[in-house]
């Protein structure tokens, strides 16, 4: 059995958590990637491979899911997170640094980590595949 969680429940595990599955659609199929992502209460941020097929899927089309899961190994205890939007591509360094540093701390990395890649994408903005997606359009479920 399994109930819907509450908006709180549901920001509390955004907020725990560190992986996630990026969700896009290419032409009218399905692609989706895995990767670590931080959260600041009004955005999930999350990346892919710069120039890479999920790059162009949202460069395409900007309609994203983002699902976060838990389970124990029997999957008994489980809670599954979706959030919903249009991903926004952020391509200059000043719109990156501060995300990507919640990512690299939220990771166990150093917080200035990741800085470099920032600067990668900000002097090649069409390949950048940083992105922000609002935490408007949130659900969540667990088990009982």
């Amino acid at each position: 059995m399994s109930r819907k969680m509450s908006e709180k429940e549901t920001r509390d595990f955004i907020e725990q958590g560190t992986w996630g599955t990026l969700i896009a659609v290419e032409g009218d199929k399905p692609y989706a990637v895995e990767n670590t992502y931080a959260s600041d209460a009004k955005y999930i941020y999350c990346g892919s491979k710069p120039g890479g097929r999920m790059a162009r899927c949202i460069r395409k089309n900007p309609n994203v899911a983002y699902k976060i899961c838990a389970t124990d190994k029997r999957t008994r205890k489980w809670k599954a997170v979706i959030i919903e939007g249009k991903a926004e591509r952020l391509t200059r360094k000043e719109e990156i640094l501060t995300p990507i540093r919640l990512v690299a701390k939220k990771a166990g990395f150093r917080e200035k980590q990741f800085d470099p890649i920032a600067e990668r994408m900000a002097k090649n903005p069409e390949k950048a595949n940083f992105i922000r997606i609002p935490l408007k359009v949130i659900g969540g479920r667990c088990s009982t």
